[in-house]
C-alpha cells in the first residue's frame, strides 16, 4: 500500500506536468506555471486564447520548459518558457497538427500529424527526422533512439538511421521490454494478440484502447477498463467503477485513475484497490513521474506525492 500527500493549488485544467528541483511545473489550457511545495502558484507565462482540445505538452530541455502554443485559428508554434519566465518562440519548426512532445538526445522532438502521415521534428530549427509514420499508433524515446509503430510494423533506431525491427500490420501499442498488442480480424471480428516473453496469446470480446503497464515488476495489458497480466491476457479483471474511465497513470509501482465517483484509486496488481478522497473536485489524472501525479479539475488541482511502497 502507499501513503500520499495532497497539495492543493489554484490552477485548473492542467494538461501536462513535470517536476524539477523539488518543484512542480504545469501546463494548463493557457498558462505555464510553477507550483511550490506549499501550493503557492507563480504563473510564468500566459498565452493568448488557446484551442481547447488541442495537444500542447510540456517537457524540460536544459533550463527551459518546452510547450506548444496552440492559438485559436492560427498556426501552432513550439515555444520555450525559462524557469524565470522568459519566452522564446521557434517558428522555424513547421507544425501542422502536433500530437506529441518529448525529449530525444537533449532536444525537443514533436510528432506532427498530416494524415495519414506523422512526421517527427527534432530540435528548435525544425530538423525533420527522415521517417514518415503511416497511421502512427504509438511512439516512445529510449536514450537517443526513436521507437514507433505504424501501419507496416515496429521501427527503432537513431533518428538519422531508423530501421524496421518487426514487419507486422495491426500493432496497437508496445513497450521497450518487447511486449506488444496486435489487432487482427478473424471471421469479421476483432482478435487481439498479446506478445510477451516470446509467447503469443489471443483475446476476444475486449475493447480498445489497448495499453501496456508495468506494475510491481510485472507487465500487464489493459483493454479500456479491463486488465490482466500480459502472460495471461484472458485472466481479465475489471477496474472498479471505471465505466467513465479517463487517464490512467502509473505511479509508485501501481496504477491510478479517477473512478466514477471521482475517487482516486491505486492498485499494485489490478485486483486489490486502495481508495483516496481527492483534496479538490477532480475530473482527471495527469501523470508526473514514478511517484507523483496531479489531480485536476476545472477550478483547482492537487499535487499528489507518494513514497515508494
Amino acid at each position: 500500500m502507499i501513503d500520499i500527500t495532497q497539495i492543493p493549488f489554484e490552477l485548473g485544467l492542467v494538461e501536462a506536468a513535470l517536476t524539477h528541483g523539488q518543484q512542480l511545473y504545469v501546463r494548463t489550457s493557457d498558462e505555464v506555471a510553477h507550483v511550490a511545495v506549499d501550493g503557492i502558484v507563480t504563473v510564468l507565462h500566459t498565452f493568448d486564447a488557446q484551442s481547447p482540445l488541442a495537444f500542447k505538452g510540456l517537457v524540460l530541455v536544459g533550463d527551459d520548459l518546452m510547450t506548444i502554443d496552440r492559438p485559436l485559428g492560427a498556426t501552432p508554434i513550439l515555444t520555450s518558457v525559462s524557469l524565470q519566465g522568459e519566452v522564446e518562440r521557434y517558428p522555424a519548426v513547421p507544425l501542422h497538427h502536433p500530437s506529441g512532445l518529448t525529449v530525444l538526445a537533449g532536444q525537443p522532438v514533436v510528432s506532427d500529424q498530416q494524415p495519414p502521415l506523422t512526421k517527427f521534428l527534432l530540435g528548435t530549427a525544425g530538423a525533420r527526422v527522415p521517417v514518415d509514420a503511416r497511421n502512427l499508433t504509438h511512439w516512445e524515446v529510449s536514450g537517443d533512439e526513436l521507437v514507433y509503430s505504424d501501419a507496416i510494423g515496429l521501427h527503432q533506431g537513431h533518428p538519422t538511421n531508423p530501421r524496421t525491427v518487426m514487419k507486422r500490420t495491426g500493432i496497437l501499442t508496445f513497450d521497450l521490454a518487447g511486449h506488444c498488442v496486435i489487432q487482427k480480424l478473424e471471421e469479421g471480428r476483432s482478435v487481439f494478440e498479446v506478445v510477451s516473453a516470446g509467447t503469443s496469446r489471443t483475446v476476444t470480446e475486449v475493447n480498445r484502447p489497448a495499453a501496456l503497464h508495468r506494475l510491481s515488476g510485472e507487465t500487464f495489458v489493459r483493454f479500456r477498463n479491463q486488465i490482466a497480466p500480459a502472460l495471461m491476457p484472458d485472466a481479465l479483471e475489471t477496474l472498479p467503477k471505471a465505466t467513465d474511465l479517463g487517464t490512467v497513470a502509473e505511479v509508485c509501482g501501481g496504477l491510478s485513475y479517477l473512478d466514477d465517483d471521482r475517487q482516486l484509486r491505486w492498485s499494485a496488481d489490478g485486483i486489490y484497490w486502495k481508495t483516496f478522497e481527492p483534496a479538490i473536485r477532480a475530473s482527471d489524472v495527469v501523470p508526473v513521474n514514478e511517484l507523483e501525479l496531479v489531480l485536476t479539475g476545472r477550478r483547482a488541482s492537487a499535487w499528489v506525492r507518494s513514497a515508494a511502497p
